[in-house]
């Protein structure tokens, strides 16, 4: 195997240049003068308390008194709970503009498509009537909260585009690849905003609705199913963005959908997304720590971030929150990288027991606390304040790409305690957990991937995270002994926590031995009783085992993040792999 460059994060750095700056929010409700329009029946009343003006006048006074300057705003999706009604889409996009008047995010708010975004109560279970029934565009229901024949898509989407002006000057289309479907605003689409960033914003359509027939005018490329076999349109539109943002020279690729679900299950495209930002779960999450620094190269999953906690209160969170995402360049040891400060800002602390009452009745913001000199429409003073809960983090990633083979593929692996008598590893059920046995069926082989790797002289650690479904990392079992495959990437609770962050995952051991033979430290099969005499994967002090892999997918050069900056021997294979 090639020695290719390590890693290093040390160094001088050299003064920072603002590159890139947007501001995310989700599941915005009503500005304060327009709270009277489609705010009825409950729960949407939701959408229109102290919390959900608080977004705009925070932000009021972030931009107008605090100063802040951002490029966009792009809100992921329930842009005011209106099914696309005129009326509230031009009262919130005018809203918009007077707050980012005289900035460089004028003209440039982007609205990401939730389920109340198609219809005005959301495409509900209620609308599984029959299944194959469509949720109509729109804000007409019937008694039964079921939605009613109102827009056409045509009708649909020029309401967004005539109210939403930017998707019509300063979105694109990624040329499908396949020829099948013709993207467009604003269902599906991408943002270049500035030539000299890095970053590459890519619209997706995961609305998190309950029912996904539409009207029969709606085009394949506005739905979320496909009606061709084996088709699946969230990969392929992803597939286009991406390709498109590398003929672009982009680095950094942010995704942005309403809701997270693995819609698209095509990991060789969900491991290039470096950011993903979503709402739907009215509460604020983020996968890893607060105050987190992430280093691209070393990343499998994608930073992920909820920020459904933008106006609609469910009783998950005592704060309203929006996201300010502020690239910089800067340059380290003669090589430039790009820093994402994703900065989270309260703009409302609620001034109540937090949830009042049981759900579904729970709210947090029907009052905020004052915060004097703030902006005050009526309701009291709002600030846009730091997370109360330390909320944010940051990505450093290469600003230039450089053509390398991606060292983050897919493998199938091989363990033994000699290194002529590998045995190929695989999945099975133990007790209680999905557990790492052997076989000697090659076509039973699980598929990996190694990733956050690291070198500490003469050995090097990592991550392995299982290509099987829920894409879970191997994990160490309470018992300490035990090594799995743990929770699912695409689960989550109801506020949006998930099984799967970027802590999750057992640390790995590896070097090699005076033959070049590469070893798995601290591990040994074992026999498990409670499986049949079936032997497990445990980690064991003192133990090892010899480590073959194979990769599954053909070598392709692509693009990626790397660059060599130092002559230390140590394996560091393109920063996400150490073995």
């Amino acid at each position: 195997m090639p020695r290719l460059p390590r890693i290093i994060v040390a160094g001088a750095l050299l003064p920072t240049v603002a590159a890139l700056e947007v501001i995310f929010a989700a599941d915005i409700g009503h500005p304060r003068q327009d709270a009277h329009d489609l705010t009825s029946p409950w729960p949407l009343d939701k959408s229109a308390w102290e919390g959900a003006f608080s977004l705009y006048e925070g932000l009021e006074d972030y931009i107008k008194r605090q100063g802040a300057r951002p490029d966009a705003l792009l809100v992921a999706g329930d842009v005011a709970y209106s099914g696309g009604a005129a009326s509230v889409l031009n009262a919130t996009s005018r809203a918009f503009e007077r707050i980012f008047a005289g900035t460089p995010a004028e003209g440039k708010i982007f609205p990401s498509i939730g389920n109340h975004d198609v219809s005005f109560l959301g495409c509900t279970m209620a609308e599984t009537r029959p299944y194959s029934a469509p949720c109509y565009y729109g804000q007409k229901y019937s008694i039964m909260r079921k939605s009613q024949e109102d827009l056409t898509y045509k009708q649909w989407q020029g309401n967004w585009q005539k109210y939403f002006p930017a998707l019509n000057h300063h979105a694109s289309s990624p040329k499908n690849l396949d020829s099948t479907f013709q993207w467009e605003t604003p269902t599906r689409y991408t943002l270049d905003l500035e030539k000299k960033s890095s970053v590459h914003i890519i619209v997706g359509l995961d609305s998190g609705s309950w029912t996904l027939s539409r009207t029969e005018d709606t085009p394949e490329s506005a739905l979320e199913t496909s009606t061709k076999e084996g088709v699946n349109p969230h990969c392929s539109f992803l597939r286009d963005s991406l390709e498109q943002g590398k003929r672009l020279g982009k680095t950094v690729f942010i995704y942005v959908t309403h809701n997270f679900a693995g819609s698209c299950d095509d990991w060789s495209l969900l491991q290039q997304v470096d950011v993903w930002i979503a709402g739907h779960r009215h509460a604020y999450w983020q996968n890893m720590e607060p105050g987190a620094t992430l280093v691209q190269e070393q990343q499998h999953y994608p930073a992920r971030i909820i920020v459904g906690n933008g106006g609609f209160d469910e009783g998950h969170i005592d704060v309203v929150s929006f996201v300010h995402m502020k690239e910089e360049v800067y340059e380290k040891n003669g090589v430039e990288r790009v820093s994402l400060k994703f900065l989270v800002k309260d703009t409302c602390i609620g001034d109540e027991t937090c949830p009042t009452s049981i759900w579904p009745n729970a709210h947090c913001w029907q009052k905020c606390k004052d915060m004097p000199g703030g902006v005050d429409h009526g309701g009291g003073p709002r600030k846009a304040t730091d997370s109360k809960y330390g909320y944010g983090f940051t990505f450093d990633a290469m600003k230039e790409q450089v053509l390398v083979r991606r060292a983050n593929r897919a493998v199938k692996l091989q363990l033994g305690t000699n290194s002529s008598k590998l045995r190929w590893v695989t999945l099975g059920k133990g007790a209680g957990h999905t557990v790492i046995i052997p076989t000697d069926d090659e076509s039973k082989a699980t598929v990996f991937t190694f990733y956050d790797g690291h070198v500490d002289g003469l050995t090097s650690t990592a991550r392995l995270a299982s290509w099987s479904k829920g894409h879970g990392p191997v994990s160490l079992a309470s018992d300490s002994r035990t090594l799995f495959v743990e929770g699912n990437y695409w689960k989550a609770d109801v506020k949006g926590k998930a099984d799967v962050n970027l802590a999750s995952g057992e640390v790995l051991k590896f070097m090699r031995d005076s033959e070049g033979h590469l070893v798995m430290l601290e591990v040994t099969w074992e026999l498990d009783l409670d499986m049949g005499l079936q032997e497990q994967l445990i980690a064991a002090e003192g133990k090892a085992l010899f480590l073959k892999k194979h990769e599954v997918l053909p070598p392709s050069e692509e693009l990626v993040v790397l660059r060599e900056e130092s002559n230390d021997e140590s394996e560091l294979v393109a920063a996400n792999v150490v073995i």
